[in-house]
């Protein structure tokens, strides 16, 4: 019980984390490049989709 609230509580940590750091870095060097806040967004939601979509796929593989 301890190791599931555990790995909950850092998945969430890591999520947080991940969404702070290089999302929003990606986003604003994006919008200071002239790019409008929907595409900034709509480009890390593409590569997130990319990223999901690829560990999917090496989990139905092992």
């Amino acid at each position: 019980m301890v190791i599931i609230i555990l790995s909950i509580v850092l998945g969430v940590a890591a999520l947080i984390w991940f969404w702070k750091v290089p999302i929003q870095k990606t986003v604003r060097a994006m919008k200071k490049n002239g790019s409008s806040a929907v595409e900034a967004y709509s480009v890390v939601f593409i590569l997130m989709l990319i990223a999901v979509f690829t560990i999917y796929m090496i989990a139905q593989v092992v």
